[in-house]
């Protein structure tokens, strides 16, 4: 009985959605989401199975919410990034700091970024924070642009999907094929040249950025 009230005081003081997403993670890391269900992470809180759903609709619902808690993350990871002051090394920061959530938070970045959870315009709280991260990304472009560090090849929104799009790549070889991408070298640095040899692609004179110091290991 004294369980059942600790339980329902908890509920009452709005915590329970709070656990959920944390219980969630785990089975996310532990196990996957193929066998995650509202219901069990109901009993295994000690709720009613019915408890769940006035805070999410469905699972989806639940990975959505998880799924934007990744780039509440992300974003704090990459504020490196947007406190630089030159562009195409905030560009670089942005990409390793791509890599760095990428290693930290594996499984949540193939939820954040994976099938599972699409149409995101049925998801208005994750759609909003995906479109944050790629804003992110055109706002050091166009910084490019005005200090005439970054050429202008294209409008900004192709550009920043172009940086976005490799930077993504990087992060997803280092993940998933590892063994092949580094060669057996050091993936960090792999990851770090690769990058500095897209952005030097970008840049009006690709050379100032090999002259940039080395950044921090994404670990």
């Amino acid at each position: 009985m004294t369980t059942d009230t600790s339980t329902t005081t908890n509920y009452h003081h709005g915590n329970l959605r709070q656990e959920l997403l944390e219980l969630a993670e785990k089975h996310l890391i532990n196990s996957g989401i193929a066998e995650l269900s509202l219901r069990a992470l109901a009993r295994e809180i000690g709720v009613s199975q019915t408890a769940p759903y006035r805070h999410f609709k469905d699972k989806n619902a639940l990975l959505a919410a998880l799924a934007t808690e990744g780039f509440r993350r992300f974003f704090i990871i990459c504020e490196e990034s947007e406190n630089e002051p030159r562009a195409d090394l905030s560009l670089l920061l942005f990409g390793l700091s791509y890599v760095k959530f990428a290693k930290l938070h594996t499984e949540m970045f193939h939820l954040m970024f994976g099938p599972v959870l699409q149409p995101r315009s049925d998801y208005p709280e994750l759609f909003a924070a995906g479109r944050e991260a790629i804003y992110k990304v055109r706002a050091g472009v166009e910084r490019g642009f005005k200090t005439d560090v970054i050429r202008q090849l294209d409008d900004v929104a192709s550009m920043a999907h172009t940086v976005w799009a490799a930077v993504h790549g990087v992060a997803t070889l280092m993940l998933d094929h590892g063994d092949t991408y580094g060669y057996h070298r050091d993936l960090d640095l792999q990851a770090e040249k690769s990058l500095r040899m897209m952005i030097a692609g970008l840049c009006t004179d690709p050379t100032e950025i090999s002259q940039l110091p080395q950044a921090k290991p994404a670990v």
